[in-house]
C-alpha cells in the first residue's frame, strides 16, 4: 500500500467497481455478439496492478499469476477442443488473476454452477418455453439467444468474477 488509508480504500473500491463494470461489459457483449472485446480483458488484467498496490489487503500477486496462467493453460486445451471459446479464455484467465488463491475456488465453482444452470436451460424444454415468453413480451434478443446453439459462456465467467469483486470490496 502506498497511498493513505482512507485514499487506499477509496482508490480500491473504486478499481473494484470498474472491474465489475468490465465483466457486465463483456458479459453483455457475449450476450448481444457471442464476442468478448480483447480491450475489455486487457482492461481488466490492466487494472489489477492498480488494485495490488490501492489495496490493503493482503495479495499474493506471485501465486495469482501462477493461478491465470493455469486457468489460461487449461482453457487453451479447453479450446483446441473447440469446448470453449477464445473470448472465454481469456476472460477467465484475467479474472483468475484478480481471484488469486482466496478466492480461485469459489470464483471456478460459481462460474461452473452459472454455467452449469445456462446449460440445463439450453438442453431441456425450459429453453423453448423462455424463449416463447421472451417473444411473447416482445423481447426479441432474449428470443434469439436461446433458439441459438450456442451459450454465452462469458456471462457465467462475469458472474463469478462479480462474487470476487464483492468479496474483495468486503474483506
Amino acid at each position: 500500500m502506498f497511498f493513505s488509508t482512507e485514499f487506499s480504500e477509496i482508490i480500491s473500491s473504486a478499481v473494484i467497481a470498474v472491474f465489475v463494470g468490465l465483466l457486465i461489459a463483456a458479459a453483455l457483449n457475449d450476450l448481444c455478439v457471442y464476442r468478448i472485446p480483447n480491450w475489455v480483458v486487457m482492461a481488466i488484467v490492466a487494472l489489477y496492478p492498480i488494485f495490488v498496490f490501492s489495496t490493503e489487503l493482503q495479495v499474493d500477486w506471485l501465486y495469482a499469476l501462477a493461478g491465470a496462467a493455469g486457468a489460461f493453460a487449461i482453457g487453451f486445451a479447453l479450446f483446441s477442443f473447440g469446448v470453449m471459446g477464445g473470448g472465454d479464455v481469456k476472460l477467465i484467465s484475467a479474472v483468475a488473476l484478480w481471484a488469486g488463491p482466496a478466492h480461485l475456488v469459489e470464483f471456478l465453482f460459481v462460474t461452473a454452477i452459472v454455467g452449469g444452470v445456462m446449460s440445463i436451460i439450453m438442453v431441456t424444454p425450459a429453453r423453448l418455453a423462455l424463449a416463447s415468453a421472451f417473444d411473447t413480451i416482445g423481447l426479441r434478443r432474449p428470443r434469439e439467444i436461446l433458439l441459438a446453439n450456442v451459450l454465452p459462456y462469458g456471462v457465467a465467467i462475469a458472474v463469478g468474477g462479480v462474487v470476487v469483486g464483492l468479496r474483495q470490496m468486503t474483506a
